[in-house]
Formats: C-alpha cells, structure tokens, sequence
C-alpha cells in the first residue's frame, strides 16, 4: 500500500510518494494530485520511496502533467526515481514515450513543461 505526504517549505509543495502504488491505490494518488495541484501553482512530486508501481502511477502522472500544463502550472519530479518507479516505467513504454520520456530520467530535479499546450 502506499502513503503520500504534501511537504510544504518556503520553496513550495512536494507531494512524497513512498511503498506501492498500483491499480488498487491509485484513486487516493488521484485525489492526492488534484487536490494538490489546486492549491499550488508549483508543485513537486518524489518518486524515491516507490516501492512498487504499474501502469495507472503513469498515467495518472502523465495527466497531472496535461493539466497542470492546461492550467499554467507547474509540475515538476524532484528527487530519484526509485529503481523499482524506474523499471516499471521501462517495461511499461512510459521511458520511451517522448513527451513524458525527461521526466523519468534520474536527475536532481525535472521540469514537465508546456509539452502539452498547443
């Protein structure tokens, strides 16, 4: 099961995933995002404490990204990508994906930009 914390600091909000987050979990992150992202115009999330993951993590990030680009927000991946987030991203094609391919690479600090603004 997973757990979540919204860190807030003078810099602003990080949403800290942290155990599993599959199917069976991914209403909570999803109420978790949405909430989040309305209270902020910036918003981190890190991804380290990932234990476990499938596909709905993805996707449900993936449309965090659309909408916060929709709203001019940011949403940015901050932190390591835990190997097990990492491989699952890998397997599932999320890597390869390139509009959303950035986000998964194991830097200090990742911004998902205006990608999906036309």
């Amino acid at each position: 099961m997973g757990t979540h914390d919204l860190l807030q600091d003078s810099t602003g909000s990080t949403l800290r995933l942290d155990g599993d987050w599959t199917i069976q979990e991914v209403s909570t992150l999803r109420e978790a995002l949405l909430d989040a992202l309305s209270r902020n115009n910036e918003l981190r999330v890190d991804l380290s404490g990932v234990t476990s993951t499938d596909l709905s993590m993805f996707e449900l990030l993936h449309a965090a990204c659309q909408s916060a680009a929709r709203d001019s927000k940011k949403f940015v991946r901050t932190g390591e990508v835990s190997e097990a987030a990492s491989k699952a991203a890998m397997l599932s094609g999320f890597i390869d994906y390139a509009p959303f391919r950035d986000f998964w690479k194991n830097e200090e600090c990742h911004v998902q930009d205006d990608h999906d603004r036309g």
